[in-house]
């Protein structure tokens, strides 16, 4: 029998969100500002930055629609008029396309990107992790993004630090959290035709970025697990054989293994 407890925390039920989008010329200012503003600022957000194309809908001008931009979002958990000011520098970089922020339900704001996901559309995602945001790191994730066959197809920038980096690789199974940013590459698609290209993509994308990474990735971006063990051993690094031995002791013939598996070495696996 497994079992599992919770400690639940409150949230809400207002928040503050925010999520503004900036033109392709004020990329490189906003991807260094957001990491300047984890470094230096605070440990209550962590932002997301969205390099892409301008969708086609009625909430951005027209003139707009497809362009080359940066999307920055980001959700105060505490009090909503404290995160309006701790969410301020954000949006204050000028020259906005579009700047949706606003104060709403915590239920809201987690929902906020359902609908860019429709089912029956296609996915293919892959991660990096990356040792900090320079010049060179900037053009190569713009000239990438800049050549996603899909306008629906985004690189993300995670931005990490503080308390998440304060923990041992030794203390959780997830291991080396050193990285101050991971890549996610998302393509995102319509048409089966199309498959081959997006594909190609994403992996030319991560493959390009690994010479900034210090290696690991995120398992929940990791495209069609094609790499098997070699992916599972990258994410877990050292913490790689203390889980096969956790594994070998309460799941040797591998029952639970409709995952990101890691494989026992006892004899009979089934």
């Amino acid at each position: 029998m497994t079992s599992f407890e919770y400690r639940l925390h409150p949230v809400g039920p207002e928040v503050m969100f925010c999520f503004v989008h900036y033109p392709r010329e004020k990329a490189k200012e906003v991807l260094s500002f957001c990491q300047q503003y984890v470094a230096e600022d605070s440990e209550e957000v962590s932002p997301l930055a969205m390099v892409g194309r301008v969708p086609p809908v009625e909430m951005f001008p027209k003139s707009w629609h497809g362009e080359p931009m940066v999307a920055v979002a980001a959700m105060y958990a505490g009090d909503a008029e404290k995160g309006e000011r701790a969410l301020r520098p954000l949006r204050d970089l000028g020259g906005a396309i579009a700047d949706l922020s606003a104060r709403m339900p915590y239920t809201v704001a987690q929902s906020g990107f359902d609908e860019d996901y429709p089912d029956g559309w296609r996915y293919y995602w892959k991660s990096q992790n990356i040792r900090g945001l320079n010049d060179e790191v900037i053009e190569r994730l713009l000239i990438h993004a800049e050549a996603a066959p899909s306008d629906h197809s985004t690189v993300d920038v995670w931005y990490q630090g503080g308390a998440m980096n304060r923990i041992e690789a030794s203390e959780s199974a997830f291991g080396d959290r050193s990285a101050p940013i991971w890549i996610g590459v998302e393509a995102n698609w319509e048409d089966a035709q199309d498959d081959e290209a997006n594909i190609a993509w994403v992996r030319e994308c991560v493959a390009d970025m690994r010479r900034f990474s210090g290696g690991g990735a995120y398992l929940n971006f990791a495209g069609f697990f094609e790499e098997g063990d070699r992916l599972i051993q990258e994410a877990f690094g050292e913490n790689h054989k203390r889980l096969v031995d956790l594994k070998n002791k309460y799941d040797p013939t591998n029952l639970f293994r409709l995952n990101q598996n890691i494989k026992p070495t006892a004899s009979e696996v089934h």
